[in-house]
């Protein structure tokens, strides 16, 4: 997102959870979980991020969301930076779908250097532009795929499959060796066959680190 009359990047963060261990990847990491997301997924760990950014008058932003640039994230998050460095940590970017933030996350790196780690939580539902971007800059990839069980895909997300169009970029520009893929049991849409399979098809494309999962069933439908 571009503020149209300064042309300074800015984007709609609805949480920054900071000191988080082993759950983002090795090292101490903050959460930044920014808003909107392409898929409806009917079990929505944070379906806040569908809901509007601004009050009525379009303008301002609603309470529960910062709109910050990428150095008004770096000042709030630099507080724990001894402890990126110590611990090996560093920023997981969420959402919502944090590749929607592909400019933002660009900029923030020439704030931090390579001196804090950059994992993005995504479900790879972005254009190829936003992933050419990332690719260079993100240093963990954790990818919750969904399922290759393209009706399922749908029913589930209320989008079209395009995973295997997904996996193809992944191949093509990311180092696997940063990838690591989520398959989750989706109760309701999945079946642990459905899960295995997903898993042995991904092998077979040369992804390394496949982890499977459960989601819990949520009442938020859309």
């Amino acid at each position: 997102m571009v503020c149209k009359n300064d042309n300074i990047v800015k984007a709609p963060i609805f949480g920054i959870s900071r000191l988080r261990m082993g759950t983002d990847g090795k090292g101490i990491t903050t959460l930044v979980t920014f808003m909107g997301c392409p898929l409806h997924c009917k079990y929505c760990l944070n379906p806040m991020c569908h809901e509007p950014i601004y009050e009525p008058d379009g303008t301002t932003p609603r309470d529960s969301i910062l709109m910050l640039t990428p150095q008004e994230l770096y000042d709030i998050v630099k507080i724990d930076n001894i402890y990126f460095q110590a611990t090996g940590g560093g920023i997981c970017f969420g959402g919502g779908e944090p590749g929607l933030q592909a400019h933002f996350i660009s900029e923030f790196r020439k704030l931090c250097g390579d001196k804090w780690k950059i994992t993005l939580e995504t479900s790879m539902r972005i254009s190829l532009n936003a992933l050419q971007v990332l690719a260079p800059i993100i240093d963990q990839w954790i990818v919750d795929l969904k399922t290759l069980n393209a009706s399922a895909y749908t029913d589930y997300t209320g989008c079209t499959f395009e995973v295997m169009q997904h996996i193809e970029y992944m191949q093509q520009l990311l180092d696997l060796d940063k990838v690591i893929i989520k398959i989750p049991l989706i109760p309701n849409y999945t079946t642990e066959k459905d899960v295995n399979e997903s898993c042995e098809e991904l092998e077979r494309q040369g992804f390394k680190h496949i982890s499977k999962t459960e989601y819990i069933i949520r009442t938020n439908q859309y």
